[in-house]
């Protein structure tokens, strides 16, 4: 087969779509970097680290996961039910996610008040906590362009989005000295836009159908619950954190995990990649395929976490201008976060393609509680270190915990 076939084998052409989609983001991330270090203090870094770390928690919450069971029954239905599943679907993001959001920020304004002594509440929680809210649309439309396998489209509107956000970021932060309120202005503005193009390109109109909200909301509480859990993995480190009162150290903290968060990019867009092959997969039963898909999934995530541990002091070097070279420290622990979580995730998706929601649940609550536990003993003991090994490791443990319950699941039913 000579090199045109190959490129014109549609998953090979999905791939390559969206690797070169992950290369430029990350690119562009990497290129304004210098420019956004430049113009962000330590303590701007702490304040937008420690909010956007709620994405975690308030994101499947707004979405309650919905986007689980529009690829779930993808395949499942003929196009009328589809389109009539996706409006609908976009119809509660609009009213239900609204009040969701308005619930949340009224909540936690009462915690941040008796709580959180060191980071200034206004304006930087509605500034961070709004954009999840307006990405609900443009998240859903995404994944409806990777389950058609539209994979160019895809690549184009990730780089847009990628390229707008660059440019407002720049302006705001290191033009016109906005600092940490710059950036997430820009990460605002950027969702508004994109969320507003989503819908206009899916033609969307308002309507309620109930079989479907009913079916939705059955099948999604419990994956709900569990998305909601996941704060506990990889958002909870920066809530104790905060409340060592030492804005530096998490500023440095949240630099190393935005630059391993650029690495981790590439996971990201593999798993993505495969997400439509595992969740049909699951639903088939076929097990063997899903085994080698896993594998290949994790493999490929190691590699270039792998080459950012040998390069990561003089890539830090560069990336921040020199200013903020001692979270490699940092980077080098949460570059192994990388690996763990797209391994716990694949997995999990598995789960929910299998059918098993509600082991997924049951799988997130043990998960959560014993990362609650390793978090609360590592910071205890090491501080802003024992934080990064317990995103790392706390991964890992629900990975594992993952996979028990689907080879317990399996050799049940040959059973």
């Amino acid at each position: 087969m000579n090199i045109n076939k190959i490129f014109r084998h549609s998953k090979f052409k999905s791939v390559s779509y969206y690797l070169i989609a992950s290369v430029l983001s990350t690119l562009i991330g990497l290129v304004i970097n210098p420019f956004l270090s430049i113009g962000l203090s330590h303590k701007d870094f702490a304040v937008i680290g420690y909010f956007t770390s709620f994405i975690t928690l308030l994101s499947p919450i707004i979405a309650f996961s919905f986007n689980s069971y529009y690829a779930r029954n993808y395949f499942l239905v003929d196009d009328f039910k589809r389109e009539k599943m996706l409006q609908t679907l976009l119809s509660l993001f609009l009213v239900f996610g609204f009040v969701v959001f308005l619930l949340f920020y009224i909540c936690y304004y009462f915690y941040h008040t008796i709580y959180i002594t060191s980071i200034q509440f206004s304006p930087y929680a509605l500034l961070s906590f709004l954009p999840m809210y307006f990405a609900s649309f443009y998240n859903l439309y995404l994944l409806d362009l990777r389950m058609q396998n539209e994979a160019k489209r895809y690549a184009f509107i990730t780089v847009l989005n990628s390229l707008i956000g660059a440019f407002f970021s720049v302006l705001l932060v290191y033009i016109l000295k906005y600092g940490a309120e710059g950036r997430l202005f820009a990460i605002l503005l950027v969702s508004v836009l994109f969320a507003i193009y989503s819908l206009k390109t899916k033609k969307f109109y308002y309507t309620f159908n109930k079989d479907i909200v009913k079916e939705a909301f059955s099948f999604c509480w419990p994956i709900t619950i569990s998305s909601f859990l996941t704060f506990f993995f990889m958002g909870i480190d920066r809530t104790f954190l905060s409340q060592l009162n030492n804005n530096h150290s998490l500023g440095l903290y949240n630099v190393g995990l935005q630059i391993s968060g650029y690495i981790g990019v590439f996971g990201s867009v593999i798993c993505q990649t495969f997400d439509p092959d595992l969740f049909k997969y699951a639903s088939l039963k076929l097990n063997k395929k899903i085994f080698y898909l896993v594998i290949l999934i994790t493999g490929i995530t190691m590699i270039p976490n792998l080459v950012f541990l040998v390069l990561s002091k003089p890539l830090i070097n560069i990336l921040t201008y020199g200013k903020y070279v001692e979270a490699t420290s940092f980077a080098n622990i949460l570059c192994l976060k990388n690996v763990t979580s797209i391994f716990a995730f694949s997995l999990s998706n598995v789960l929910v393609g299998y059918g098993y929601a509600k082991f997924e649940l049951i799988n997130k609550l043990l998960g959560a509680f014993i990362s609650l536990l390793l978090y609360k003993y590592l910071i205890g003991k090491y501080g802003f270190y024992g934080a990064a090994w317990g995103q790392s490791v706390s991964w890992l443990v629900m990975g594992l915990i993952s996979f028990s319950c689907i080879l317990y699941m399996h050799l049940k039913s040959k059973k």
